[in-house]
């Protein structure tokens, strides 16, 4: 059993991708990722690295600082002892791990051991599930109409997104950074938003495009436009525009939040897997 830190993009992505199309739709997060690799070289503190068992890829493990780490395992091999073993390896190997995001069952037996091995803390963040969706369902829409952002949405979409962050439990961000991921999301065409009488009163995003699938993100509503289906309306005239190109969406949600998990059933996004965020603390932290 052997963790390998692959310094060589193009092989982690030769050696994992098989792994992660098994499937497709619920490893959108770690295959969105290797498609933005296979187009520009990550930097160098870009964490990518294979756990290896009798010739086959266990998990495949994947993180982006100041993100978690991305794991995804092989269930044909999985075990509570290759499980221990990985965690044995990166800690061995100094690997700084702010928390795990993944399947929930391994994920979860995956930070119970670190807990165990480091002796500090496992929290959940959030408590996920992740849809997909390959036809649209007609649903009573709510007023306004739908359109791509502009940069002259700038200031607000920058208000928006870091408001965003920090209700998603996402770490947090300055005006500043928002405004610069914000910027470059307006120059990719990648954000949409849902107007009222000319009023930004909601946004999505699309993101991470796989082989045959698209992500949406970035699902936002400000609180005082919260209850009127703009959301509901603004994910399912955005899916509909990628259900043109891709065979597939996916999106996560928070199951804290069952007015989410309503509205996109509703839109026609099916359940395929439960997913979790947990954050790792150190023994003795603050």
């Amino acid at each position: 059993m052997m963790l390998k830190e692959y310094k060589d993009r193009r092989k982690y992505i030769e050696k994992s991708e098989p792994l992660l199309m098994r499937q497709e739709a619920e490893n959108n997060l770690a295959l969105g990722l290797l498609s933005v690799f296979k187009k520009t070289v990550p930097p160098s503190e870009v964490y990518t690295a294979l756990m290896e068992t009798e010739g086959a890829v266990a998990s495949a493990l994947l993180m982006t600082p100041p993100h978690n780490l991305i794991l995804t395992y092989n269930d044909d091999v999985m075990s509570e002892r290759l499980i221990a073993e990985m965690v044995r390896q990166l800690i061995s190997a100094g690997v700084s791990v702010p928390g795990a995001v993944g399947e929930r069952y391994w994920t979860e037996r995956f930070a119970k051991e670190w807990a165990v091995q480091t002796g500090g803390r496992a929290d959940i963040v959030m408590e996920q599930k992740i849809y997909q969706l390959h036809e649209v369902q007609p649903a009573a829409g709510s007023e306004g109409s739908f359109q791509k952002a502009k940069l002259e949405h700038l200031p607000l979409l920058t208000e928006w997104m870091a408001d965003f962050m920090t209700f998603t439990n996402e770490p947090p961000i300055t005006t500043l950074q928002a405004a610069e991921r914000m910027k470059k999301f307006l120059a990719e065409d990648s954000v949409y938003i849902w107007s009222v009488d000319g009023v930004p009163v909601s946004m999505a995003k699309k993101s991470r495009a796989t082989k045959n699938g698209i992500t949406v993100s970035l699902v936002y509503t400000p609180e005082k436009f919260r209850g009127r289906g703009y959301a509901s309306s603004c994910v399912a005239a955005l899916s509909s525009e990628l259900l043109k190109e891709y065979s597939f969406c996916t999106l996560y949600t928070d199951l804290s939040n069952p007015t989410s998990n309503s509205i996109y059933q509703k839109i026609g996004y099916k359940p395929i897997q439960d997913s979790v965020m947990i954050s790792f603390t150190d023994q003795g932290a603050v």
